[in-house]
């Protein structure tokens, strides 16, 4: 959510380089609105899931949660990724 698209490839790419078979690694995602003066992007977990399915990961959890600071109009994905 940070990243450009093309340093979310690159950044996704360098995650599943490090990776063991099996290994795992956790993301989470954050959908609303921008704090003023923070550089986010819309990403969303479809679009992270087909990424790192491109360099080799599968996702073997989804899901969602609302905001755990109570901010309107902020919630978070979570992902998990395994290495084939």
């Amino acid at each position: 959510m940070h990243l450009v698209e093309q340093e979310r490839r690159v950044g996704m790419a360098r995650i599943a380089s490090l990776l063991v078979p099996g290994g795992r690694f956790f993301v989470n995602l954050r959908h609303g609105p921008v704090p003023a003066g923070r550089r986010m992007f819309d990403v969303s977990a479809a679009e992270t899931v087909l990424l790192g399915r491109a360099y080799g990961l599968r996702a073997v959890h989804r899901g969602e949660r609302t905001d755990l600071h109570g901010r309107d109009g902020v919630r978070w994905s979570r992902l998990v990724f395994e290495s084939a």
